[in-house]
Formats: C-alpha cells, structure tokens, sequence
C-alpha cells in the first residue's frame, strides 16, 4: 500500500481515479481527504511501533489494505469502505478506513496494521448533521452549480443522481478490486502532481471526455467499466 509505484499513468488508470475521488468526495458525508485530527481517537496499542513517519512502509509486515477494510466493515452494520491508507498514530503503523452505512452516515475506523485489530471505530456521523466538515451543504451545492452552470436544475439533479450511481457501482466491486483501485488512486496521485500544467490540463479534458461517456450508463454498466479499469492496472 505504502510504496508507490512507478507505473506510467495511462487514461484507464486516471479515469479509475477521478471516478473514485469525485464520486466518493461528492456523495460522502465529508471530503474523503478531510484530516482524522477532526476525531478525538483515545489512546490505542497497535503492533507494530514507528519512530519516525515515512513515505514508504514496505518493509514492515502488514496485513492488506482489503482485509483492514473488511475489518472496518464488520465494525460498522451495513457499513461499506470506500476509502484507506496506511499512516501512523500515536507510534504505531495502523491503516485509516472510511466507511459508509447504508443510512448514510460516516464512520473513521484505526486498524492495527500488524494484527488486524479494529482499534477505534467512530460514532456515525450523518451527512446532515456532520459538524465538524469545512465543507458545509451550500458550499457543496455551489459547487454543483458552478460546475454545471449551464445545465439545468433538473438537469444538475440528473447529473447528481448518476454520479450517486458511480458510488453504488465502485460500492458494488468486490474488496479487493475497491482495495486494488484505493492504492492506485493514492499512486496515481503523487505521479499526477509531478505532471507539467499543459500535461495536466490535456488529461483532465482526456477524463472530461471519458466521464460524459460513463455517466449516462446504467449502474451494472457503470459497475462492469469501473471492473475493466480495474483490471486494466
């Protein structure tokens, strides 16, 4: 999970990622980067200690992000991962999980990177009383509006509803395919800031393109593309 890879980016692979970033920032209760220091996590005792944070974990022997995550699911009913990284808190080497409940509320879960013991586990969070975000409803729906400015509003409300199915279509992969796409979006990410800003520019309209495709797609349609991307990493 930790060490990235050096793998060229291809237009799969960066269409893959901005399905998962924007799908999961936009349809979760908060940004799926929003910091963990936002939760009080009591004290924990993990298995393995770090004396100094790095980029690159790979030495260590730590359980797959896609069992931390089904540890994180069966913290939390009807709860889904849609989201992990390796990190360390407090001196010890744990993976991050965010998960969402079927009533859409929002649990941070600390897996013990070693062992596989669920750590914390956070009360649920609803998408309407979530206090502590930086992102409140009308931020997010200025959003939508600016971004679609020349639609309309029930055509913004459709272009809602089918990214609320490119959410129920990555939630529909398995968890090792979600786990799989996770760590390619956090690689895809560090190559993508090395990129020149013409190079930038050029692949976000290439995915721009690729996203008008996907979206009107059915969510079985959507669920076989985002496996095909998958599978093409």
């Amino acid at each position: 999970m930790a060490r990235v890879s050096k793998t060229k980016i291809t237009i799969p692979a960066l269409v893959a990622v901005i399905i998962f970033a924007v799908a999961m920032i936009s349809f979760s209760p908060i940004n799926a980067s929003a910091e963990y220091g936002q939760f009080e996590i009591p004290e924990i005792s993990g298995t393995i200690t770090i004396a100094e944070p790095s980029d690159d974990y790979s030495d260590f022997d730590t359980i797959a992000l896609s069992v931390a995550m089904a540890v994180s699911e069966n913290s939390v009913e009807n709860g889904k991962a849609m989201w992990g990284k390796l990190d360390v808190v407090q001196g010890f080497l744990v993976y991050k999980i965010g998960v969402l409940a079927n009533d859409d509320t929002f649990h941070k879960t600390v897996i013990d990177a070693g062992s596989g013991e669920a750590l914390y586990v956070s009360d649920g969070v609803s998408k309407d009383n979530w206090k502590y975000s930086k992102h409140s409803d009308k931020d997010s729906n200025k959003k939508w509006k600016d971004h679609y400015a020349d639609l309309t509003p029930e055509e913004r409300e459709l272009k809602k509803q089918q990214w609320g199915e490119v959410k129920d279509a990555f939630f529909a992969l398995s968890l090792d395919e979600r786990a799989k796409m996770i760590m390619h979006f956090m690689s895809m990410k560090v190559q993508f800031e090395s990129l020149s800003d013409e190079e930038k520019d050029a692949k976000k309209q290439e995915m721009k393109l690729m996203m008008k495709e996907l979206l009107p797609l059915s969510v079985e349609e959507k669920t076989e593309k985002l496996r095909q991307y998958v599978n093409s990493f």
